[in-house]
């Protein structure tokens, strides 16, 4: 089966109507993939689906919609709070954990962490072509930069669960909730304050991830995938 290019349009898409894509989007198809006007592509949205489209006019970015071939679903998945680590680490776990399906994702500066610059525009970028290249529907909303602190004193969901090599007694599949969020350390850890912190709130599970150490885009993967298996 032949490969269509898929790419995220944000507005509104309706049958028979000539849209505007971005020049980028253009771009990547004319110049990358190498496509040309009459070559078919697909664009989507979660509110949407996904539409089967035509190449019309180049030089004004347009676009044929013709038919839709992918109503909307509900996408499901978990959140991830993840610690501000090596930005290719980040952007890496970034792609990785959005083509698994999370749903929401939390940039977090926490005691150890090393690397507070963050290039919010990248990782937008990011996730949106893991999603096109995945065939998700849903974009995972990547929420601002907030402290750990902060986030633990508005945390609203679920179960916020998170893997520490030294707590050896639960294991993950003990606390795994449908709807949870997996909270991921930088590359030294979490503090004692830190630790202390997660065991006086009871809204917090710790648990037990293996005897090897992982390193923080590896557990979010790890993690993510964990919830898939059980609930996909």
């Amino acid at each position: 089966m032949k490969h269509i290019p898929r790419f995220f349009f944000s507005d509104e898409i309706r049958q028979n109507v000539f849209i505007t894509l971005s020049a980028e989007q253009i771009h990547h198809a004319c110049k990358v993939l190498r496509l040309k006007e009459g070559n078919e592509i697909h664009i989507f949205n979660s509110q949407n689906g996904e539409w089967r489209c035509f190449i019309s006019n180049i030089k004004n970015n347009e676009i044929y919609v013709q038919e839709q071939i992918k109503f909307p679903i509900n996408e499901l998945g978990p959140s991830i709070a993840c610690a501000l680590i090596n930005p290719n680490k980040f952007f890496l776990m970034l792609e990785k954990i959005t083509e698994l399906g999370v749903m929401n994702i939390i940039p977090l500066i926490t005691d150890f962490t090393q690397y507070k610059n963050f290039n919010f525009k990248k990782a937008e970028q990011i996730i949106i072509q893991a999603c096109e290249q995945s065939r998700r529907l849903s974009i995972p909303k990547l929420h601002k930069i907030l402290s750990l602190k902060a986030f633990i004193d508005n945390f609203d969901n679920n179960r916020l669960l998170v893997g520490l090599e030294r707590d050896s007694y639960y294991k993950l599949e003990n606390y795994l909730d449908f709807k949870c969020t997996f909270l991921i350390g930088p590359e030294g850890g979490f503090s004692e304050k830190e630790i202390s912190m997660f065991k006086a709130s009871n809204f917090i599970s710790t648990f037990h991830f293996g005897h090897n150490i992982l390193r923080s885009e590896t557990a979010a993967i790890a993690f993510v995938s964990s919830w898939f298996f059980k609930y996909s």
